[in-house]
């Protein structure tokens, strides 16, 4: 019997969706997964102590036939750091280069990393940013935004607005937003450098809260000019998502364990629209859903395929799903057509809700939890951005499914239906105004009273209809905060 494979990897950061779910579908896959100690990792704005993440590299790490990282957590201590620390570029540059060290002392081990281009959101938010976003967001990302769609269109109105909104943003304010892009830039044109010599196996950069146009596209064209330059292409790909980007890199270390690279058949619910750009991304939704069947190491095919992705996408924009309303479910009988006869055929199914952000489509969840044979689906995902729920969506029915996948897509259901597009706006209206000082950002005397209410929530009226689809007994045994904000839950779920 051949040992199972040795996995080491750096998570993001230690959320639930970055940390907990490559570690249960890597378990899906049977392999052995070393991990640093979560209290490593940091929390939200606190980075993690990178000193001894390398140690743990060059330690526990070296035995693995596999490591699998996050170059946020080991250059700059996290995601939310790598967006406000203030590390010199030389040290970024010498961490970032222990990646070659790293494929030096351990030869044997396939290296795979996954990094992220800089974000620059709209919203007036600094909770993830540095202070001054709170004050100067939205005209820092009116800059960025006209500047580079004049650069693009040659639009006269673009540049005034772009200049206009630089001129509302004090100059050593937008001194260090440009600063900060052109650290991270130079890193992750470093990191492509290794790629290109060999010392990276994969280098998947990925793009989180952007548009059709900005600083980020800007920077994004210089990283694939310069994978094309160096010759870099077989190792190195530009993508979108961020927090999912470890699960899709885990899907092709597995596929390409076994030699496969399985054709996917990509069903839309409004084919008509998949041009569309989703809300916090730049491009094309078709484009997107190419990419990650590539990067994760699968091939896009119209017939013959071994997996059908089927993309409940959005007839017009793109919306915030904690703002839907009620629609004529009829509308998708096309699309639940399709469903069934994938199922009844004995396809494997994977279903990638993005009608909405930051949550599942209500009145599709309860459809398709009524529809027969659904139990059969190889995986769910509705979260965040169009590209999380593609990639965990993708990644998990690539990988081997079997009751404990099953239990995986229940959990999913649970956090992107369940909570993200219901319980969560309970809990803001319904138990923060009884705790002054609490917020959705910041829960504090309201922390345990919101993990209660959840978990309830979440036992009384999701779980049953759940329990009826799957055949399975399902019990919410907890709910916690790991960063003490609303935005993200924790949700141990027991399933048998």
């Amino acid at each position: 019997m051949k040992a199972p494979v040795r996995i080491a990897f750096l998570p993001l950061d230690a959320r639930p969706v970055t940390r907990g779910a490559f570690l249960a579908l890597a378990a899906l896959a049977g392999w052995d997964v070393a991990t640093p100690p979560a209290a490593l990792l940091g929390a939200r704005r606190r980075s993690a102590d990178v000193d001894a993440l390398w140690r743990w590299v060059d330690t526990e790490g070296a035995e693995a036939d596999v490591l699998i990282a996050s170059a946020e957590v080991v250059i700059y201590g996290g995601l939310v750091p790598s967006r406000i620390g203030h590390e010199p570029l030389d040290r970024c540059l010498a961490l970032a280069g222990r990646f070659g060290e790293a494929r030096r002392r351990a030869p044997h081990r396939r290296l795979l990393l996954a990094a992220s281009n800089l974000r620059l959101p709209a919203a007036p938010d600094a909770t993830e940013e540095p202070e001054y976003w709170a004050e100067f967001g939205p005209q820092i990302f009116a800059h960025s935004y006209h500047a580079d769609r004049y650069e693009q269109t040659g639009d006269p109105s673009s540049r005034a607005q772009a200049a206009a909104a630089r001129a509302a943003v004090p100059q050593a304010v937008m001194a260090d937003v440009l600063a900060r892009r052109a650290r991270n830039l130079t890193v992750l044109l470093s990191l492509v450098d290794q790629a290109a010599r060999g010392d990276l196996d994969g280098l998947l950069v990925g793009q989180d809260d952007a548009a059709e146009f900005g600083l980020t596209r800007r920077d994004l064209r210089t990283v694939e000019a310069a994978i094309a330059e160096r010759g870099a292409g077989a190792r190195a790909w530009v993508t979108y998502g961020t927090d999912e980007l470890a699960v899709r890199l885990l899907a092709r270390a597995w596929l390409e364990r076994g030699a496969r690279t399985p054709g996917v058949r990509v069903a839309y619910a409004y084919p008509e629209n998949r041009e569309a750009i989703p809300r916090y991304e730049g491009q094309a939704l078709d484009r997107t859903v190419t990419s990650h069947i590539a990067t994760a190491g699968g091939r896009r095919v119209t017939r013959g395929e071994e997996l059908i992705l089927f993309v409940h996408n959005f007839p017009g924009a793109q919306e915030e799903a904690p703002h839907q309303e009620p629609y004529e479910p009829r509308s998708l009988d096309h699309f639940f057509e399709a469903l069934r006869a994938g199922l009844e055929g004995g396809s494997t199914v994977g279903i990638a809700d993005v009608r909405y952000s930051n949550g599942a489509d209500r009145t599709f969840v309860r459809r398709l939890l009524d529809l027969p044979g659904a139990s059969r689906m190889a995986a769910y995902g509705g979260w965040n951005t169009a590209s999380n729920t593609l990639g965990m969506a993708l990644a998990q029915s690539l990988l081997p499914s079997g009751p404990a996948g099953q239990a995986f897509t229940i959990g999913r259901f649970l956090d992107d239906w369940g909570y993200q597009a219901g319980v969560r706006q309970r809990l803001a209206a319904e138990i923060l105004p009884r705790y002054p000082g609490a917020a959705p950002e910041r829960l504090g005397p309201a922390l345990e009273p919101c993990a209660e209410a959840a978990r309830a929530w979440l036992e009384r009226d999701y779980v049953p209809p759940l329990a009826r689809c799957f055949g399975r007994r399902i019990q919410v045994t907890r709910v916690a905060f790991p960063w003490e904000r609303l935005f993200e839950a924790g949700i141990e779920v027991e399933v048998t």
